[in-house]
């Protein structure tokens, strides 16, 4: 049987929601039915959403309010999306108390490490000395730059291999650490890539975008080992 997978979307203020279909065509040729999220008042509901899916997405998007790791919002710290927020945190600690499978992308990947603690560079041109893109000029389907899988991660052993390719479309990244997080790839400046949980059966986070790579150097096996552990 084919997992349902909850796949998290754009929240805009007037409640309408969004999504690239890139990320639901990669849930879908890996093998699960996409079932994407709008927005929930009521967390009966949502709770019913973790009951009836078997694994969930959370996708890339704006800016998560830095109150919610403590910070106050600089000017470098562009749109944010309260709405958004409030529903994908709330989502979040329902699914992270369920054990079941989570990959997260770009934000996503923010997201977690918030939800568990954690704190965000605001702006990396302005809080990080770099030579490193991480807006790309390249067409989002192209790679930018390399990323150094650590050995002996979930991620090394999918990929048998300590250098990977990745696209950048974001301006912030990991600082600290979420609760039980363990960092699996980070770019050549140090700036976190991706990240696991130690204490939950399955949680992949990852800041570039693979489903925009799905066919490019094995991203695609990221997102059939996610289907895989749903099933």
């Amino acid at each position: 049987m084919k997992p349902i997978i909850g796949i998290t979307t754009s929240i805009e203020e007037d409640k309408a929601v969004k999504i690239f279909g890139t990320y639901v065509t990669a849930i879908e040729q890996s093998g699960g039915i996409p079932l994407l999220i709008p927005y929930l008042k009521d967390r009966e509901n949502l709770e019913r959403i973790v009951d009836v899916c078997h694994g969930f997405l959370f996708t890339g998007g704006k800016d998560i309010d830095p109150s919610y790791y403590g910070e106050e919002k600089k000017d470098t710290c562009v749109i944010t999306q309260p709405l958004r927020d409030e529903v994908e945190l709330r989502l979040f600690e329902s699914v992270y108390q369920s054990n079941k499978p989570i990959l997260a992308i770009c934000r996503g990947i923010q997201l977690v490490n918030i939800a568990l603690g954690g704190t965000l560079y605001q702006d990396i041109p302005t809080d990080y000395q770099t030579n490193i893109r991480h807006r790309q000029e390249e067409h989002k389907d192209q790679p930018s730059h390399p990323i150094l899988v650590e050995k002996g991660t979930p991620l090394y052993a999918m990929q048998k291999k300590d250098v990977m390719t990745g696209n950048s479309f974001h301006h912030q990244a990991i600082k600290s650490l979420g609760k039980g997080l363990a960092v699996m790839a980070r770019a050549e400046d140090g700036i976190i890539e991706s990240v696991f949980s130690t204490e939950r059966r399955y949680l992949r986070a990852y800041q570039w975008h693979p489903e925009r790579l799905y066919g490019y150097d094995d991203n695609k096996l990221l997102f059939d080992d996610f289907i895989k552990a749903c099933k």
